[in-house]
């Protein structure tokens, strides 16, 4: 066996550093690839909402526990992966995790009753949940830390991608060939990428034999997380984070039709748009968090993403290109402070312990989410005309909440 590459044993001759630098990104491509069906999966499920309520004859008190079923059932997950991710090979645990995923996501596209939807989306939720933790964990092994915020930019352009392709994919083919079709599609694409995944994904086992790990021994894991400053205030941080930009997410296209004079089929240029341009500025913003720090990098970023915010939950009646120019400043900036910020909490896990970490930030992250949507939705309601009231009160909790967030990451340890 040749020598390794960031401690991995790829293949069986000594690797030129090009070699090793093609390999890394093909590694960090796939792991976004699956990171995109997972993300895909659910942000699908959005603009399909007309024709679930039409086909399983359900209101909309259902249709939102469709929707938590998932969020809620990847929290229970994470929480479950607390004791069993660090125990581990990683490419095993994602190969699993990952088939898993495709077989429920064929499984929902299958269901023809709302008692079927509900366990299939959960149990897509309980796979893919904790899929973005562990390519998360892996990017966090693999990759050195001078590296580590341009990969964390490749990965999250998955979420870019997802934002970009999966609403307007979405509506498309719910629409010609029935919603059906939305979810083969992802199990379909997942299915290429799991084959990938067989030949580019390294056994990482680094975690298992660090000295002083006791990844087996998950209470010890808890302990480490939990007692542990910094892994403390990440997840504080992660909370905060997700809950200003997820009080906001849900009732973006409500507000967009109701408020704003939006076509339901116009928004998806919001998400195409938006999207597409984060594909492209995501990898960027990694790299100069790279180059410029990543605590300074999430500070400025952090502060222009407050711009957007402001104006989307106070917009009236306005043309497309206004909207779209604050909805494109939204989501770059929005997912942007996600970058360097990521590449820190990462940073604050014990490596043997990471999966452990990861476990519980992604089921905080799930947490966050499910309880920013309620918090907003108990403060936003619709007036007689049917339109929104009370979304510039959402959007002032969500930029104090960011500017929160910051002075919490300021009290990590500079050395991550």
């Amino acid at each position: 066996m040749g020598p390794p590459f960031l401690g991995l044993h790829f293949c069986p001759f000594p690797l030129t550093f090009a070699a090793a630098m093609t390999k890394e990104r093909l590694l960090l491509l796939v792991l976004a690839g699956i990171n995109f069906t997972t993300i895909m999966d659910f942000m699908i499920m959005m603009p399909l909402g007309p024709q679930f309520k039409r086909v399983f004859d359900i209101g909309p008190e259902m249709w939102s526990t469709v929707i938590s079923s998932y969020t809620f059932a990847a929290a229970l997950s994470g929480f479950v992966a607390i004791f069993l991710l660090d125990a581990f090979d990683r490419r095993k645990a994602l190969i699993f995790l990952y088939a898993g995923f495709i077989l429920t996501t064929i499984w929902v596209g299958f269901s023809t009753t709302l008692p079927s939807l509900l366990i299939a989306r959960s149990m897509t939720g309980i796979f893919g949940g904790i899929i973005g933790a562990l390519v998360l964990a892996i990017v966090g092994d693999v990759i050195p830390a001078g590296r580590r915020g341009a990969a964390v930019g490749i990965i999250m352009t998955g979420f870019s991608a997802a934002a970009a392709f999966g609403v307007p994919v979405g509506l498309y083919l719910g629409t010609k060939f029935g919603w059906q079709m939305s979810f083969f599609t992802v199990a379909g694409f997942a299915s290429l990428l799991f084959l990938l995944a067989l030949k580019v994904v390294p056994s990482v086992t680094d975690h298992m034999d660090a000295p002083g790990s006791m990844a087996r021994k998950s209470w010890n894991g808890i302990k480490n997380v939990f007692g542990d400053k910094d892994q403390l205030l990440a997840l504080a941080f992660m909370i905060l984070i997700v809950f200003g930009q997820f009080s906001i997410i849900p009732f973006l296209s409500p507000y967009m039709v109701a408020n704003v004079g939006f076509e339901e089929m116009e928004l998806t240029y919001i998400y195409l748009t938006g999207g597409a341009l984060t594909v492209f500025t995501s990898p960027i913003i990694g790299k100069i968090s790279d180059r410029y720090g990543k605590y300074h990098t999430f500070g400025v970023i952090m502060l222009l993403s407050l711009i957007p915010i402001y104006a989307i939950t106070h917009m009236p009646p306005s043309p497309i290109f206004v909207v779209l120019i604050f909805s494109c400043m939204f989501f770059v900036f929005a997912s942007g402070r996600m970058i360097p910020s990521s590449a820190i909490v990462i940073g604050t896990a014990n490596p043997g312990y990471r999966g452990t970490f990861m476990s519980v930030r992604s089921s905080m992250v799930s947490i966050g989410q499910g309880i920013a949507a309620y918090c907003a939705g108990l403060i936003i309601y619709e007036n007689p005309d049917k339109t929104l009231g009370n979304f510039q009160v959402v959007g002032y909790i969500a930029i104090a909440t960011s500017i929160l967030s910051y002075f919490i990451l300021r009290k990590i340890s500079s050395k991550y």
